[in-house]
């Protein structure tokens, strides 16, 4: 069975932050969107400097007062605070050599902050629940596409191929686009679960396909490149950037919306290997690099509803 995609034409996270202490915007996008788009909030305040070991520390869960939180130590210079969607658990990341003690201080005195977005998160909209049956619709580049499951042996056959026939009475699947259809190809005993693994490994494999030409448009625009990108499907951000390394992280469900929130997403995360933060000097670049980054950013904070 043969993959078939549309590639739009080349058009080349937000986190939201605020603390009593010391406000800075940090980006997520999809909240990671803002690095963290709508469904999440952040907040950040500025640690002392320690040295770094190379690695991250896996997440720790810890309580203080009436907050039960996430805590991971990295090699940053904020103790940052957002809170993770659907389940509004408080994830806290924190620079190497600051005290637990000072982490739960900041963490207690921003608990009326951490209610306040615990409601805003149960009042957004959730998205709906796929179960990747006929007559559903699924987005490619912010183009509808109504969704046909085939099981019957000789109705693939007759769309998609011998081989295709074959592959199913196997026990594997393939997905298809015939104009405003997306056809999956599966065995009659296949879960939602499943289908639903088929479907996300083939928009993958179209976000992939696209990718490479985005980052190299980007960056000549940014004036840096990445030393490496990969795809992940995240629930708080729309991408991510390790300075460090270089290293680009892509949400994969940027490939369900127009084009241009892939390059502003792309674009936001090269410029972070000029500048760190979100700072007066990064909101400069992204003007000459991307004029329209504000509005982009309000938009995917509408659609956060989707991580």
């Amino acid at each position: 069975m043969t993959n078939a995609g549309i590639w739009p034409s080349a058009t080349p996270n937000a986190r939201c932050s605020a603390s009593s202490r010391n406000a800075t915007g940090i980006e997520k996008l999809p909240g990671g969107g803002w690095q963290s788009a709508g469904r999440t909030e952040t907040m950040g305040e500025k640690a002392g400097t320690a040295k770094n070991p190379a690695r991250d520390t896996p997440p720790e869960l810890h309580t203080t007062g009436s907050v039960r939180y996430s805590l991971q130590f990295k090699p940053i210079r904020r103790i940052n605070m957002r809170l993770n969607a659907p389940d509004g658990l408080v994830l806290v990341t924190a620079p190497f050599g600051v005290s637990r003690k000072a982490i739960d201080g900041f963490v207690r005195d921003n608990e009326a902050w951490i209610a306040r977005q615990r409601e805003r998160l149960a009042r957004q909209p959730k998205a709906p629940a796929h179960a990747y049956v006929t007559g559903e619709t699924e987005y490619l580049w912010g183009k509808p596409l109504k969704l046909q499951v085939l099981t019957d042996p000789d109705m693939i056959r007759q769309m998609c191929g011998a081989g295709a026939e074959e592959a199913v009475r196997s026990g594997k699947a393939g997905v298809l686009q015939n104009g405003d259809t997306l056809i999956l190809a599966c065995p009659a005993q296949a879960t939602a679960a499943e289908r639903g693994a088929w479907m996300e490994a083939w928009f993958r494999r179209q976000l992939g396909t696209f990718l490479p030409f985005v980052f190299s448009g980007c960056s000549t625009i940014v004036g840096k490149r990445a030393a490496s990108w990969y795809i992940r499907k995240m629930t708080t951000r729309w991408g991510t950037c390790n300075i460090r390394t270089g290293r680009v992280c892509v949400n994969l469900l940027l490939v369900h919306l127009p084009p241009e929130y892939l390059s502003y997403i792309v674009i936001h995360e090269l410029t972070h290997l000029w500048e760190g933060n979100h700072g007066e000097r990064f909101k400069a670049r992204l003007d000459e690099s991307y004029p329209a980054w504000r509005q982009r950013r309000e938009e995917l904070k509408r659609l956060a509803y989707m991580l």
